[in-house]
């Protein structure tokens, strides 16, 4: 069965963190429900994924994707991280909470 945990990838031994399986569970609804970015989420997955509290009511996400994978994160990054600041961001009047950036794992 598909579920989101096919979307990231940690080594033999390493669990996810709560963190990382909500990023996880972010793309996979985004596959299922946004019909812009289904083909192109379809085979792209996370190495891990840190929140870094930036200042006051901000903060950052940096998610680690394989560097194989680099390429086709640039063609979706635009639209992948409004999806996920409006998943993660919640109710916020000033702005999102949140930014993005993705790091190729070495």
């Amino acid at each position: 069965m598909y579920t989101s945990r096919k979307k990231i990838h940690k080594d033999k031994d390493a669990e996810p963190t709560e963190f990382e399986e909500s990023v996880a569970q972010a793309f996979f609804d985004l596959e299922n429900t946004n019909q812009d970015l289904k083909s192109d989420l379809k085979d792209l997955y996370i190495n891990s994924a840190v929140q870094i509290d930036v200042s006051g009511s901000r903060k950052a996400v940096v998610i680690h994707v394989p560097y194989r994978l680099r390429k086709a994160f640039r063609k979706v990054h635009v639209k992948l991280v409004r999806e996920l600041e409006k998943k993660f961001s919640g109710k916020v009047s000033e702005g999102p909470s949140y930014s993005f950036k993705f790091l190729p794992s070495v």
